[in-house]
């Protein structure tokens, strides 16, 4: 069991790392709202292990999900809100700079990389001749 310890504490530092970013971008600012998060994430990487045709383009699928969340993030509100009203380009350019929201993005990269991963093998295996 020494060895799933290790593998907790390497967890626990890269959560420790990557937390300040999703605290600030996918929670209230003291903590994640981990199901809005997680139910995104879920239909965004089903969608792109549906479309993935080889092991190759993982990382490309990791990429184009992470663009797709950010877009959604960006979106979301003003759909809610009926209008472009809250939208300043200027601001949301700006948080490219931010190590935080850069953090938040590494997060969703790994997540999407392991997750659509994950789901491309599950598809693999349902669907023998696709």
């Amino acid at each position: 069991m020494e060895f799933l310890d290790t593998a907790r504490g390497w967890l626990d530092q890269a959560y420790a790392f990557f937390e300040p970013g999703l605290i600030m971008y996918a929670g209230n600012g003291e903590s994640v709202n981990w199901m809005p998060l997680a139910i995104q994430f879920g239909v965004i990487a089903l969608v792109l292990a549906l479309l993935l045709r080889s092991a190759g383009a993982i990382l490309i699928f990791a990429i184009v999900g992470v663009v797709i969340h950010i877009i959604v993030d960006v979106v979301m509100p003003m759909i809610r809100g009926g209008g472009m009203d809250g939208f300043d380009f200027g601001a949301f350019a700006g948080q490219f700079t931010d190590m935080t929201y850069l953090k938040y993005i590494g997060a969703l990269a790994i997540a999407y990389f392991i997750g659509i991963m994950i789901l491309g093998m599950i598809k693999g295996i349902l669907f023998r001749g696709d």
